[in-house]
């Protein structure tokens, strides 16, 4: 019995583009000819914060690039100052592939988030031949599960929860129920009733 191979793949989209990665050596082109960018080796500790959300629990990775050279920092830098990526979508998939690791199928997709966070960092290299800044790009990404419970201005009133209804369900009367809790405000309520 042969080993499962697996191709896992990055999917971000950003304001401006989508970005693709897979980690690898080599580009790689899918069956519906997009570029997929290789970027390196993944650690074997990154897959334990791979998570699939059944639980609803909430999840932060952090996704990085390390060893990054300055024109790309600084270029990356200034995409974050012109365009917001905070709220960006980004998906983790996995491949599966056939015995000569060619892809066999559609990609699953196992982690979607939206980005929270962007870190920069640099540091001096310890090598006295050849000194030089490293330069390391993070991006904070968290599922659907953190992000709803961090949410700017997360409060649920009564204008919000009828705005919300009419918008999923156009054809139906607003929602109600909020209103119906500020009615409830100043009764008592016995539980379990006699």
């Amino acid at each position: 019995m042969n080993a499962r191979k697996v191709m896992i793949l990055m999917k971000m989209d950003f304001p401006k583009g989508t970005s693709r990665f897979w980690f690898g050596s080599c580009p790689y082109i899918d069956a519906n000819g997009d570029h997929w960018r290789a970027a390196g080796e993944l650690p074997e500790s990154a897959l334990s914060t791979l998570q699939y959300s059944f639980s609803g629990e909430a999840v932060v990775m952090e996704v990085g690039l390390s060893g990054v050279p300055q024109d790309i920092a600084d270029l990356a830098y200034e995409e974050t100052q012109e365009d917001d990526v905070i709220g960006s979508e980004v998906q983790i998939l996995l491949q599966s592939c056939d015995q000569y690791f060619q892809p066999v199928g559609d990609p699953i997709v196992k982690f979607t988030g939206e980005i929270i966070d962007l870190n920069f960092h640099k540091a001096a290299t310890g090598d006295q031949a050849q000194p030089h800044i490293k330069h390391e790009v993070i991006v904070v990404v968290a599922n659907v599960f953190h992000a709803r419970k961090s949410r700017r201005n997360a409060v649920l009133s009564d204008s919000d929860q009828k705005a919300l209804s009419l918008k999923l369900n156009p054809d139906l009367l607003p929602d109600l129920s909020c209103e119906r809790v500020t009615l409830m405000n100043e009764q008592t309520i016995t539980w379990p009733r006699a």
